[in-house]
């Protein structure tokens, strides 16, 4: 039992779900919205959805992930397909039917979203920087959603959309740099394979440059903006740090390291957003 847990936990990449999921509370959050129940089934729509998405996305990759990483749970056989499958069904189904309890919208637009979650598995992800916006798109949603949800449409959850969906795809031009082996033999059309490492690793750099840029818009919305400020501050710093590094050194190798680090920085802005929002209703 432990064995499969583990493996299912791999296979939906738990921290990135809950990543999302967390993202929804916080673009509620930030329009002033409290509702626990509302939060609650808002948060789990953000984690099934991208839970199915997942698990589509290994089970169209596994010819790819022999070759770039072949731990993962369907290429090693420690879950098998129509395992799988039926996993990601019963997600997809979870979620969705959560999003239909809360409003219209937020039902059309999580289906909206699982629909492009498969066809970027299916599709899109051969094609290059269009898979990339594919992906950063799903790592922006969850801000909006939780304006969806609340049904208020302030202006800082969209802001921090831009700031993820920046960040996101200078995430996955660095994940195209680690993978090139498997892409290039699956005909994988990267931004690495197409122009070279080097080249992609700069792209990388400017689309954080603009993701830490939209970073400082908020403070005029924040009533304790010397707060954010220093913590975005941090947060920025450290994302510019990793990025140019690969600049230097656009290395297989190191595009793993900036990545991982560039995720953990990414559940550190999350919680400033979150603290940065409380702080501005709360007193």
């Amino acid at each position: 039992m432990k064995v499969i847990l583990k493996e299912v936990i791999n296979i939906i990449r738990l921290p990135n779900c809950i990543l999302s999921g967390f993202g929804v509370i916080i673009g509620a959050v930030l329009e002033n919205y409290y509702n626990l129940q509302v939060l609650f089934l808002g948060f789990l729509v953000g984690f099934f959805i991208p839970s199915y998405s997942m698990i589509i996305n290994d089970y169209y990759d596994i010819e790819i992930d022999r070759i770039n990483a072949p731990h993962r749970p369907l290429v090693s056989g420690k879950i098998n397909i129509k395992t799988a499958l039926a996993l990601a069904v019963v997600l997809l189904i979870s979620g969705l039917t959560i999003s239909a309890l809360l409003n219209a919208l937020s039902f059309a637009i999580a289906a909206l979203f699982a629909v492009i979650s498969y066809l970027y598995s299916w599709k899109f992800k051969r094609s290059g920087l269009i898979g990339n916006f594919l992906v950063a798109s799903s790592m922006a949603i969850p801000f909006v959603y939780g304006s969806i949800i609340s049904m208020n449409f302030g202006p800082i959850p969209f802001i921090l959309a831009g700031v993820a969906f920046f960040a996101g795809t200078s995430r996955e031009i660095i994940k195209g740099i680690s993978d090139v082996e498997g892409d290039m033999k699956k005909g994988v059309r990267t931004l690495t394979i197409t122009q070279g490492a080097k080249k992609a690793s700069i792209y990388a750099f400017i689309f954080m440059i603009v993701a830490v840029i939209l970073s400082f818009f908020p403070l005029i919305y924040f009533r304790f903006w010397y707060v954010y400020l220093t913590l975005i501050l941090i947060i920025d710093v450290y994302m510019i740090k990793y990025t140019y590094g690969l600049v230097k050194n656009p290395d297989g190798n190191k595009a793993i390291y900036v990545k991982n680090r560039i995720l953990l920085l990414m559940f550190g802005a999350l919680l400033v957003f979150f603290v940065s929002g409380v702080l501005s209703y709360a007193f």
